[in-house]
């Protein structure tokens, strides 16, 4: 087993990779819209700001070890106050991906998430895309 900390003095890598790699499938942390250069900077405000950053941290591992969206194969999405915030998620979950590419997806009503962020995002990863 393959374990990736993309960002090994980050506070986060003291406690998890950010990437297991069995083979050819793969598991992410869950992944919150914490600024993975500096975990000290306020969240972005609002969950459309919070995922445009989950998925800038996202692209930033991918890329690292060269893959990208096209590897993923099923996301779990953790989002606190579900029936007011899901429409909002969906609407930026939409831009994420080609229609034609979509991930499997489940959404977990979450009470509490790291550092009050309104989602984070758990991916699982096969490297022959």
């Amino acid at each position: 087993m393959r374990r990736i900390a993309a960002r090994s003095g980050s506070a986060r890598a003291q406690y998890a990779s950010e990437i297991a790699m069995v083979g050819a499938w793969g598991v992410t942390s869950n992944i919150g819209p914490i600024d993975p250069d500096n975990d000290k900077i306020p969240l972005p405000e609002g969950v459309e700001a919070q995922m445009r950053r989950i998925f800038r941290t996202l692209d930033a591992l991918l890329g690292a070890n060269d893959m990208t969206r096209d590897h993923i194969v099923a996301v779990t999405v953790y989002l606190t106050d579900a029936p007011r915030l899901l429409p909002r998620m969906n609407a930026e979950y939409a831009k994420a991906f080609p229609p034609d590419r979509l991930p499997v997806r489940s959404v977990v009503g979450a009470v509490h998430l790291t550092r009050g962020a309104q989602v984070e995002m758990q991916f699982t990863l096969a490297a022959e895309a």
